[in-house]
């Protein structure tokens, strides 16, 4: 299939999914919400963006509902991206990122970090 074609699978695919992980994960297209969480029983792990060529046009959101230093999550391409920046690291509550593929490179849209000392920890609701 032509790059150019990827984009008009959009209205075929069920839209509404989103996932947990809470070990190593390879991230589908149909990916759109992550929700991931490490503690001192997962430690440390990678959650791998879907292959840019098929994401084209998409946007992904991913949101951090739990982390710290030791054990953060590292949002990472599949070495298929031009230009990619580098690998992503999570390690707060409530880090927040919005990533968009053009068929080529990934853009993260959006990167939101929480602030370290602050008096109260944000709250994330149950899933």
């Amino acid at each position: 299939m032509a790059l150019e074609d990827r984009g008009a699978q959009h209205d075929k695919i069920v839209v509404d999914k989103y996932v947990n992980p809470i070990a190593a994960y390879q991230m589908t297209t149909r990916d759109y919400v992550v929700r991931p969480a490490a503690d001192g029983d997962t430690g440390p792990f990678t959650i791998i963006l879907p292959p840019v060529a098929d994401a084209k046009g998409r946007f992904y959101s991913i949101v951090c509902r739990n982390a710290d230093v030791v054990n953060a999550i590292t949002i990472a391409d599949k070495d298929d991206s031009e230009c990619w920046a580098g690998d992503v690291v999570m390690d707060g509550k409530c880090d927040r990122n919005l990533f968009y593929s053009d068929g080529l490179c990934w853009h993260n849209i959006a990167q939101i970090t929480t602030f370290i000392g602050t008096t109260a920890a944000p709250t994330t609701a149950s899933p």
